[in-house]
């Protein structure tokens, strides 16, 4: 996708998203960065590629009041490709990993006197037994500016779902 004269590589198409269904809880999650030139490199004339890739690294559920929420770990993995601000206007590039946290809601409808834990049992699984697979993360959008010549501002718009165990799917709120 270009956009103002920035090539980004690694939006997600429209057709890539799943198709939903109620136990497939999601959340969208933003992340806001703003990345420095190392030092060892030039500055920065013009962006020209951004190359963005997001990956789940790690998830667990915990049992809440009202439900459970799945606690997603990631990261996002990035390289800036740049003409830098020099006489030859050399093109450089600039790997960046930054990590992510977010969560997934899950409400249940607990029978009175019931908690999260309880529900779970008399359903015959536990916390560990809930997803089927890990979370899926995609990037639904990514935004890049030069603040100054050392100075990046990035906003990426993740989407991130899960699959539960279909026992679920008589008590989802």
């Amino acid at each position: 996708m270009l956009r103002n004269f920035v090539d980004i590589i690694g939006i997600a198409d429209a057709s890539s998203f799943p198709t939903l269904l109620p136990t497939n809880p999601n959340t969208e999650y933003i992340v806001e960065e703003k990345l420095t030139i190392p030092q060892e490199k030039p500055d920065v004339e013009q962006i020209n590629t951004v190359l963005i890739e997001a990956k789940v690294t790690d998830s667990r559920v915990i049992p809440t009041p009202v439900g459970l929420k799945i606690v997603v770990d990631g990261e996002l993995k990035q390289k800036i490709i740049y003409t830098a601000n020099v006489t030859e206007q050399s093109v450089h590039s600039v790997l960046y990993v930054e990590p992510f946290c977010t969560f997934i809601e899950v409400p249940l409808k607990l029978p009175a006197g019931t908690n999260t834990l309880q529900l779970l049992q008399t359903l015959g699984i536990t916390l560990n037994d809930v997803l089927v697979g890990k979370p899926n993360v995609l990037i639904e959008d990514v935004t890049v500016s030069l603040l100054d010549p050392r100075t990046i501002e990035k906003c990426t718009v993740l989407f991130i779902w899960a699959t539960l165990n279909s026992a679920l799917s008589t008590v989802l709120g």
